[in-house]
């Protein structure tokens, strides 16, 4: 089937993307209006998920929930759930966005246990962690199935990995990469490859694979209708605040629980 074959590790050489501009990003991860502030728009909303998962899953003491934040760059997603009370690892192979992180984190006071890893080889023992952060991460792998195996290992049983990313479709090309970063220029160019966004069925079937039930996915998209938000980004203005919605039809959120067995 092709939604199988969409699941094997993609030819780095075949499918191109810039995923080492991120490591050029430096202190623009903090930049709320730079080059990345679609990301700092976002972050409320799904910071916000991920909380509300972790608490109904696991109960309000946010200290006792292991969190590893895979892909974290410059700690956008790490420093909110640190601030929030857990205890959260945040791994990205870029050394220079874990060194901004570091440097961000030490200024405003915040916990976070950075470390520079991989996705495929992450730094933590089997059955370590209780909650897997990967936020704006998914559609850069060319090995998904190898990300999601070390996933699922690290996670406990009964642990949770919590998630957005894009899906695959007609209007994902028009507003992730025609829109946003061509016309918009909210996007860096080239950070995006349509051909590596993920369907949510492809999703739930990678997962199965590794003892993960994908449980549930919403959409999440701006605020501000399309005719209201082009005109002010144009303008210089922010993308403003995100929301989740039923739409997974571009961008998409959720969460898979790992098996009690594994």
């Amino acid at each position: 089937m092709a939604g199988d074959r969409h699941l094997a590790a993609l030819d780095p050489n075949a499918v191109a993307i810039d995923n080492e501009y991120y490591h050029e990003v430096g202190d623009d991860w903090w930049d709320a209006s730079g080059p990345l502030r679609a990301l700092h728009d976002m972050n409320p909303a799904r910071v916000a998920y991920f909380d509300e998962t972790a608490r109904r899953a696991f109960g309000p003491d946010r200290s006792a929930v292991r969190v590893l934040d895979i892909g974290c760059g410059g700690g956008l997603v790490s420093e909110r759930m640190a601030a929030l009370g857990y205890p959260v690892t945040g791994v990205d192979l870029s050394a220079g966005s874990i060194e901004t992180a570091r440097r961000h984190a030490a200024a405003t006071g915040v916990t976070v246990d950075y470390r520079v890893g991989s996705a495929y080889e992450l730094p933590k023992p089997d059955g370590s962690v209780d909650l897997v952060v990967i936020s704006d991460v998914l559609e850069h792998l060319h090995d998904l199935p190898g990300a999601v195996a070390e996933m699922a290992r690290v996670l406990r049983p009964g642990g949770i990995v919590v998630f957005d990313t894009i899906n695959r479709t007609v209007a994902s090309w028009l507003k992730a990469i025609v829109l946003s970063e061509k016309i918009l220029k909210i996007i860096y160019p080239g950070t995006h490859n349509w051909k590596m966004f993920i369907r949510p069925d492809e999703l739930r079937a990678v997962f199965a694979q590794h003892g993960l039930t994908l449980t549930e996915t919403r959409g999440l998209e701006p605020v501000a209708p399309p005719h209201k938000l082009v005109p002010a980004t144009l303008r210089g203005r922010p993308v403003g605040p995100f929301h989740l919605t039923p739409s997974t039809a571009v961008s998409y959120i959720g969460q898979a629980v790992k098996s009690q067995e594994s």
